[in-house]
């Protein structure tokens, strides 16, 4: 389950690849919540993927739902990239896992 991988990968700084529907991503997990409905989100800061967003801002949030299959990439990261908030304010409905 993608849960409990991402969970994993955030506590021990490890990338991520993430499979969705619109293909493959290489990101640096760093906080895993809930909104306000429920719905479980991941905060990353995106490396590699088919929409990255610009160098301005490369973060995204994944819904976990969309994601297929995650598995640890291997790589290590040491430190929040800039722009990183430990209080999201996306993640209203309480936090699980924060880097």
């Amino acid at each position: 389950m993608a849960f409990y991988t991402i969970k994993e990968a955030i506590r021990s700084g490890h990338r991520l690849k993430l499979w969705l529907a619109e293909g493959e991503y290489l990101v640096e997990p760093h906080l895993l919540g809930r909104n306000r409905s429920g719905k479980t989100l991941l905060r990353a800061f995106q490396l590699h993927g088919p929409d990255r967003p610009s160098k301005a801002t490369p973060w995204k949030v994944f819904d976990l739902d969309s994601i297929q299959h995650a598995v640890e990439a291997g790589e290590r990261f040491d430190n929040p990239r800039p722009g990183y908030k430990p209080n999201d304010s996306t993640m209203n409905g309480g936090i699980i896992e924060r880097l």
